[in-house]
């Protein structure tokens, strides 16, 4: 059975996740104040020094995220500790490429490492373990669907009615609260919290809903079966930054703001097309399988479960095509934008 929220699978993630990356590689200045405004004890060199990261998907864009942390805290202490890093993603993660990746890096590698497959709406880790976690372009996938959306498949495209609407900002605002309050369960005191994840800005602009706009239009052109439709829901939500830091909630879950700050990034894959060094169908062809890898799982669940195997593949692959027929007849202009990103540092009281 497919499951929504799962990235797609035999290293596809890993191949097809440029713009995630740039996301990562803008939080390398974060993740160097976030080490300075670390606080914990880091005095007994027998016990290993934590780093978390959850949401690690197939693990390459992670190692450059966690080498990134390895290294400023290296700087910061030099420590003798034995570091332990702990790879956090849903059980349905394509696993074995998450460990060819790690293992690939062995020769680099300066820490032990160690895998869950437990929801990180749970709490992961023992009580008062973590000295550092860290989360990128995961943290907008919800626990579960709160109701199908009856004119789209996102609920911030516009087109969502007042109660849908509602029930989605609620269930983002439990499922928000609920991971803090784990983090802050298996963050040491002193220990730092950083989060990079898709957010919206002052005028409640995502950055990138034509993608949206293109997912929903391509289903219609391939689904006839109008409950299929209704159950093509992309379960992600965009938080502000104002959803982020609710001092109430910070407050009740002894976490401290260090700062918290949005930013609108380029397009990696947009950028190599105005720059002329791939064609218009070369950009065609990596946008289109970028969206893919976060979002065929959703589109696989929506369809009947009596559909035979043929019928499945037949129906994605001419999804698919509508999305690059789309994209071709748009241009690549309209989806030039990255999503914003929200960069926040919480520190546990």
């Amino acid at each position: 059975m497919e499951t929504p929220n799962v990235m797609k699978q035999n290293e596809h993630y890993n191949m097809n996740s440029t713009p995630q990356l740039t996301a990562i590689q803008k939080s390398f200045a974060y993740i160097e104040r976030a080490v300075q405004e670390h606080t914990a004890d880091t005095s007994s060199t027998s016990q290993p020094f934590f780093i978390a990261d959850y949401g690690c998907s197939h693990g390459a864009n992670s190692l450059v995220a966690i080498n990134a942390i390895i290294q400023a805290f290296q700087q910061r202490y030099a420590l003798t500790n034995e570091i332990c890093v702990i790879f956090n993603d849903l059980y349905t993660n394509d696993w074995t490429t998450v460990f060819q990746t790690v293992i690939a890096n062995a020769s680099t590698r300066k820490f032990f490492s160690l895998a869950t497959g437990t929801s990180f709406y749970e709490q992961i880790l023992p009580t008062g373990s973590v000295q550092f976690g860290y989360t990128s372009t995961a943290l907008h996938w919800l626990s579960k669907k709160p109701c199908n959306l009856s004119k789209h498949c996102y609920s911030l495209a516009g087109q969502s009615t007042d109660e849908e609407m509602k029930l989605w900002r609620e269930q983002a605002a439990t499922d928000y609260r609920l991971f803090l309050e784990q983090r802050s369960k298996e963050l040491k005191k002193g220990g730092i919290f950083l989060s990079v994840t898709l957010s919206r800005n002052h005028l409640n602009d995502t950055g990138n809903l034509p993608i949206y706009h293109n997912l929903y239009r391509s289903a219609k052109a391939v689904l006839s079966d109008e409950d299929e439709l209704l159950n093509f829901n992309i379960q992600g939500y965009y938080r502000s930054i104002d959803e982020q830091t609710d001092p109430d909630v910070l407050k009740e879950l002894n976490l401290e703001l260090i700062c918290a700050d949005i930013h609108s990034l380029q397009h990696p894959i947009y950028e190599e097309y105005r720059s002329k060094q791939i064609t218009l169908e070369e950009a065609i062809d990596k946008y289109t399988e970028f969206v893919r890898s976060w979002s065929e799982s959703s589109f696989l669940s929506c369809l009947r479960k009596d559909r035979t195997d043929e019928e499945r593949m037949d129906t994605v692959n001419r999804f698919w095509k509508a999305f690059k027929d789309e994209l071709r007849e748009k241009g690549m202009e309209n989806f030039q934008r990255n999503p914003f990103r929200s960069y926040i540092i919480l520190r546990k009281l």
